[in-house]
């Protein structure tokens, strides 16, 4: 069983003399020795600003403990205060997604070994008053399963942001696997979508590209 989840962390002021190219380069490596470990299938870290958002595909029982993979990079980075003790990665709450990932790992990659895949990451801010709006609508339309997208698209929230991982070029599938109109869609159309995002502190787009740290996957190896 494939799960996915995504994590957002937040970057203390780094000097410019701390090696953090060289401390990224460990991370990765710890990811790499899941991946041949049969644990992890996919893990990609992104950053924008001070902030930071790690995507995952998990293929072991055992969940990973995103602390522990990424704990060189502790140092430089700002603890969030959760329910049971500080933490530097906090899970996000998914929100919206195109297909359930196939047990079969090899299933679940065909579309990454059949062409070359650019793993893409990017943020939007929605006001916070128009949160329900969105999750509302976007919690129907993956209800619904009728709308094509990325197949390995995944958007999580975390407070009123919302990272959102896929993958170029993309491969369009929808959960229910039919060619039917989605009236889900034409509801947050109805809703005005434009008017859920400050585009302002995306800079000027709803979902901002965001430079990605790292990337690794199991067809990489």
């Amino acid at each position: 069983m494939l799960t996915r989840s995504q994590y957002r962390c937040s970057f203390k002021l780094i000097d410019k003399n701390v090696p953090i190219d060289g401390i990224i380069d460990r991370c990765k490596e710890n990811f790499e020795k899941l991946i041949k470990q049969g644990k992890i299938c996919n893990a990609s870290f992104y950053r924008y600003e001070n902030m930071g958002f790690l995507y995952l595909e998990e293929t072991s029982d055992t969940s990973v403990d995103a602390d522990q993979v990424m704990s060189d990079l502790k140092p430089y980075l700002k603890p969030w205060p959760e329910e049971n003790g500080d933490r530097y990665f906090v899970r996000m709450i998914n929100v919206y997604y195109h297909h359930i990932p196939e047990s079969d790992l090899d299933e679940w990659e065909k579309e990454r070994t059949t062409s070359v895949k650019q793993r893409i990451g990017r943020v939007a801010f929605v006001y916070p008053d128009k949160l329900p709006s969105y999750v509302r609508h976007h919690s129907a339309i993956v209800s619904e399963g009728l709308l094509k997208g990325d197949k390995y698209a995944y958007i999580s929230m975390h407070e009123n942001l919302l990272f959102s991982y896929y993958e170029e070029p993309r491969s369009n599938v929808n959960i229910r696997g039919i060619d039917k109109e989605s009236v889900a869609i034409q509801d947050w159309m109805a809703a005005d979508p434009e008017s859920h995002f400050d585009r302002v502190k995306a800079k000027g787009s709803n979902f901002l590209v965001i430079p990605c740290l790292f990337s690794v996957d199991r067809v990489d190896m």
